[in-house]
C-alpha cells in the first residue's frame, strides 16, 4: 500500500514541473562548446575561448567600439538569427512564461546595462528591452530577461502587441545599453551560457511542497 501511495505523492509533486517544461517545445542553453553555432557578431570580429567561460568552459567573444549620442543608445552585439543558430531553439513562440537567460562580460571602465531585442523572422516587429541588472567591468554576470508583456524591462514592441512580437519569435540579438556620451575603443565584450526556458508558477512550488510534506508524513507513521 504504501509503495503505491509514495508513487501516487510523486507523480501529483511533479507534475507542476512537467507540465510546465510540455509547454516549451526544446529547452535549450547555448554554451559555445562546439563553436560559433550560428551565432554573428555583426561587423566586428569574434572568436571562440576555449576556456574561462561563466561555467569554466568555451565562450562567444567580440571586440569593438561602440559610442553614444547626448541622449545615450544602444548597441547589438550577438546575434541569433537564422533556423541554422543554436539549432533554431530559439525560434517559435515564446508566448508561454518563458525567460531569457544569458552571461555577459565587458572591460569598459563603467558598469553597463544589458540590452536586448527579440524579433519577428524579418525582424519587424521585435521587442526592445533593457534589463535592470548593472555589469560591473570584467565580471560574468547573469541576466535574467522574463518574457512579460508586464515585464517593466520592456521598452518598446515596435507599436504593435505582446503577442504579435512573441507568437513567432525568429531573432535574438543581445548587447548593451550605452549612456549618454559614451565612447569605448577595442573593448572586449563576451557572452556565455545562453538559455531560454520556463518559468515554474508559484502553485508548482506549493504543489511538491504539499507532496514531499504528505510523503514524509506517511514515511514517519511506517517507522512507528
Amino acid at each position: 500500500m504504501y509503495r503505491h501511495l509514495f508513487a501516487t505523492l510523486a507523480f501529483i509533486a511533479t507534475m507542476g514541473f512537467t507540465g510546465q517544461a510540455a509547454a516549451l517545445t526544446t529547452p535549450y542553453t547555448e554554451t559555445f562548446i562546439d563553436g560559433l553555432s550560428g551565432w554573428t557578431t555583426g561587423a566586428n570580429p569574434n572568436q571562440i575561448v576555449a576556456s574561462g567561460g561563466a561555467d569554466g568552459g568555451s565562450y562567444l567573444s567580440t571586440t569593438a567600439s561602440p559610442t553614444a549620442s547626448a541622449f545615450g543608445a544602444v548597441s547589438v552585439l550577438f546575434r541569433c538569427e537564422s533556423a541554422a543558430c543554436s539549432d533554431g531553439a530559439f525560434q517559435g513562440d515564446w508566448r508561454d512564461d518563458l525567460v531569457l537567460s544569458w552571461y555577459f562580460r565587458h572591460d569598459a571602465d563603467i558598469a553597463l546595462q544589458a540590452y536586448a531585442r527579440i524579433a519577428a523572422p524579418s525582424n519587424n516587429p521585435g521587442a526592445s528591452a533593457i534589463v535592470s541588472t548593472w555589469v560591473q567591468p570584467n565580471t560574468w554576470t547573469r541576466i535574467d530577461l522574463v518574457i512579460d508583456p508586464s515585464n517593466p524591462a520592456f521598452t518598446s514592441f515596435s507599436g504593435q502587441s505582446f503577442d504579435a512580437v512573441f507568437d513567432e519569435v525568429g531573432r535574438v540579438q543581445l548587447g548593451i545599453s550605452l549612456p549618454a556620451g559614451f565612447s569605448g575603443s577595442n573593448l572586449h565584450f563576451d557572452l556565455d551560457s545562453v538559455s531560454i526556458s520556463t518559468v515554474p508558477e508559484p502553485e508548482s512550488y506549493a504543489l511538491m511542497a504539499a507532496g514531499l510534506l504528505l510523503m514524509g508524513v506517511v514515511s514517519r507513521r511506517k517507522q512507528k
